[in-house]
């Protein structure tokens, strides 16, 4: 009997964003075209929904991704190895998976993905299924995540700023970003002019790279 692929699959295995990303002329092309985050939002949108409804995000397991989830850990466990992290967009807890931290709560609005996540919950990892953008801890964190997900957001300024400004002292906010599109450069220098910029680090894997920036609020 032959493979058979459910449509969902099919189409998340085929998302165009996914498709892009493994054309290294597709990536240099989209490097220097002048291209609006919100002309591909509603294509972005459609991709995640696509991810979720096939293993939300079971991909970024491997792979290309490697480097950035470690570039990601590692940047959090300078800042709260023994503090609060809250993850921004946490899908299934891929971040969480040999993180160290005193606490640890992730927040995402995809109830499924949650529901994969919520097997790993004990007194200091907790999961959530919330709207993430203007979402409010019980307690301010140490270290605020936001790993590729700053694009799905409508305005993902004042959502990084929202965070920012409920830190504890000493707290950052740790931005993950795809780095070779025009939109995401001119994300990264908006943030720099609003918050204090700490550290800044290009992850390069293969054709692919991402910018790990660290900012602090500057009241």
């Amino acid at each position: 009997m032959g493979e058979q692929v459910s449509d969902t699959g099919q189409h998340a295995r085929n998302t165009f964003v996914a498709q892009l990303m493994r054309s290294k002329v597709a990536v240099e092309l989209l490097s220097a075209a002048p291209i609006p985050l919100f002309l591909v939002r509603s294509i972005l949108a459609r991709d995640n929904a696509r991810e979720n409804r096939k293993d939300s995000w079971q991909r970024l397991r491997g792979g290309n991704e490697a480097a950035r989830y470690e570039a990601v850990r590692n940047a959090t466990e300078r800042y709260a190895r023994d503090g609060f992290v809250l993850d921004i967009g946490c899908s299934q807890g891929i971040l969480q998976e040999g993180l160290r931290y005193g606490r640890y709560l992730g927040v995402d609005n995809c109830e499924q993905s949650i529901a994969l996540a919520r097997s790993k919950c004990d007194r200091w990892t907790q999961f959530v299924c919330a709207d993430g953008t203007d979402f409010v801890a019980d307690q301010p964190p140490d270290a605020v995540v936001m790993n590729e997900v700053v694009y799905y957001l409508p305005d993902p300024i004042s959502a990084v700023e929202h965070h920012a400004r409920r830190l504890a002292r000493g707290g950052v906010v740790i931005v993950s970003i795809y780095a070779r599109t025009w939109y995401s450069r001119r994300l990264l220098r908006a943030l720099g002019a609003r918050l204090e910029l700490v550290e800044s680090n290009l992850i390069r894997s293969g054709h692919l790279a991402w910018t790990v920036a660290v900012y602090r609020s500057r009241n």
